[in-house]
């Protein structure tokens, strides 16, 4: 235990704490959504599935884990069309994240009084309402068929939204913190009979708009005369005015601290036995898949590549292309390493001409900083640096071969006669020429015309743009000395 304290304290770096960090945030959010999915045995039974397949894979159940892979695929997208509904809302909370909170104020607490009172006085009377109180997520996703407004909180202008006889009073008012932002709103359904049970559509509008976001709906039944909140898609029945005034008052206090400190605290307190199983759960698994007690090395062959070099120098092509790097790191760095990445990179932009020998190092290897370059094969590069110079040599053709015998040369013209080359200053010499190709002689019949290509040696090359090959000229005549003469008839 002491050694493994000792590795984890020699090894541990800001970037595994920013790691454990933001899988601790992701698996909050995935239990946050775990707690207030209605789908909950679904996960449940894709959990137990996914703990079999990975048993199957430790002990080499090779059927069951090829039954699993077959089906994968079929698998995520039936989990997207039944969690549509919860990895929007999902998603739509972790586009809010960024949105400040504001600061509650004491209008805030003034009017969740009047948000109390008037439930009662309409539970009394036996008048339906919906009151959507917006908690930090948006919710013109999730409203159809509003009428803005944007008034003052007061119980004279719920009276009137409520009355029967108002035109708006079946759909919903929606309250942003000290403001009535819209009435006669309709919102989404829920599907949850369970919840609902035997209530109407107030209740199960309230419920479905807790399914889909972070409000809290206030519902007063008209046919029972009961106040009831949906929240996080639990519907629950208040009795009293002070019960109400308690769940308004957390629910303001978690969308809308006091003041900055009491926001830091409830960011600190809120679901904090969730936070810490999350954080627990992040530490183990980074443990087990991350930390290493052992450094490992590895050989990897990948090219050198020489960069900078002046566009009047170049190098042999004897100078190699490869290195074996061996590499000394954590597992868990490797495993993070694309090889297809890694390359010698050698400067050439301070060489001067003549043989070179640059040694390899880690200042030539771009490697992660969990990782260092224990050996380099070659450990040394030596190669031959040369300068271009610029000359104009003399074309020669090459022939091989034997004209016929009733043949014989008489000229070779090549056109042009002379071309510019660029050669290394080391190999310039006066008498240096250029050659063709090979011509073949033995197959001539008469005189001929063709394109010859210069072969250059690797110290030669032409200029950009000029012709690779000439035009080459044999001039053949009968070869008479080689005729038979024959006996004149009639000869004595």
């Amino acid at each position: 235990m002491i050694s493994i304290l000792e590795q984890l304290q020699r090894s541990f770096r800001f970037a595994d704490a920013a790691d454990i960090v933001l899988v601790s945030l992701f698996l909050y959010m995935f239990f946050l959504w775990f707690k207030s999915t209605a789908s909950r045995q679904i996960l449940v039974g894709i959990g137990i599935l996914a703990i079999v397949y990975v048993l199957a894979r430790t002990f080499d159940l090779y059927m069951t884990a090829a039954m699993f892979q077959a089906v994968l695929a079929f698998a995520v997208i039936a989990a997207i069309v039944v969690f549509q509904q919860d990895l929007r809302r999902s998603f739509a909370r972790l586009a809010s994240l960024g949105n400040l909170r504001r600061s509650r104020t004491h209008t805030v607490d003034e009017n969740l009084d009047i948000l109390v009172e008037i439930a009662f006085d309409l539970a009394k009377k036996k008048v339906g309402a919906l009151l959507a109180i917006r908690g930090t997520e948006a919710l013109d996703h999730h409203v159809r068929g509003s009428v803005a407004v944007d008034a003052r909180i007061s119980k004279a202008l719920l009276d009137s939204i409520f009355d029967p006889h108002s035109m708006g009073h079946d759909g919903a008012v929606i309250i942003d913190q000290d403001r009535i932002s819209q009435f006669a709103a309709h919102l989404p359904l829920s599907e949850n009979s369970r919840e609902i049970g035997s209530r109407g559509t107030r209740h199960s509008a309230a419920v479905g708009l807790s399914e889909v976001c972070d409000a809290m709906v206030v519902v007063v039944s008209e046919e029972r005369g009961e106040v009831s909140i949906a929240e996080g898609g639990k519907l629950r029945k208040v009795n009293s005015p002070v019960e109400l005034k308690k769940r308004l008052d957390r629910f303001a206090a978690q969308t809308h601290p006091r003041e900055a400190a009491d926001g830091r605290r409830l960011l600190l307190v809120q679901n904090f036995g969730l936070k810490l199983v999350a954080a627990l759960v992040a530490c183990v698994a980074w443990f087990l898949t991350s930390f290493d007690a052992e450094t490992v090395q590895k050989t990897f062959v990948v090219p050198i590549e020489y960069r900078s070099l002046s566009d009047t120098m170049d190098i042999d092509d004897s100078a190699p292309t490869e290195a074996r790097l061996t590499l000394t790191g954590y597992e868990r760095a490797f495993n993070l390493l694309a090889p297809s990445t890694l390359k010698v990179s050698l400067d050439l932009s301070n060489v001067a001409e003549g043989p070179q020998q640059i040694a390899i190092d880690e200042s030539y290897v771009k490697l992660p900083s969990n990782l260092a370059l224990f050996r380099s094969v070659p450990r040394v590069v030596s190669i031959g640096v040369h300068t271009w110079v610029k000359g104009r040599l003399s074309v020669i053709a090459r022939t091989d071969g034997r004209l016929p015998r009733e043949l014989r040369n008489r000229e070779v013209v090549v056109t042009p006669g002379e071309v510019e080359v660029f050669i290394w200053r080391s190999m310039k010499a006066p008498t240096m020429k250029v050659y063709t190709e090979t011509i073949d002689l033995s197959g001539m019949t008469d005189a001929t015309e063709l394109k010859a290509k210069l072969v250059l040696p690797e110290y030669m090359r032409l200029e950009s743009g000029q012709p690779s090959d000439v035009s080459v000229r044999l001039d053949v005549t009968a070869d008479k000395t080689d005729a038979v003469s024959a006996p004149r008839p009639g000869g004595r």
